[in-house]
């Protein structure tokens, strides 16, 4: 990842904590993002990590948005 695409997701991030709408593109910047406990719903250390594989992606994309609908 480069700085550039590191500080995309993470200003996709502080849109979606924020519960503002995202576009296609933050979304797909979110996805980097995996939580280790998706019952505990926050972005701190030691619950957070970068997704590895585009599968994972895939399914961080699937869930945050299954967040962002219910919001």
């Amino acid at each position: 990842m480069t700085k550039e695409s590191e500080r995309r997701t993470w200003l996709a991030m502080r849109k979606f904590c924020n519960d503002d709408l995202l576009t296609e593109r933050e979304w797909d910047d979110l996805s980097w993002l995996t939580l280790i406990d998706r019952t505990h719903l926050v972005f701190e250390p030691g619950n957070v990590r970068w997704a590895t594989t585009d599968a994972e992606r895939a399914d961080n994309l699937v869930f945050y948005r299954s967040l962002g609908a219910s919001m």
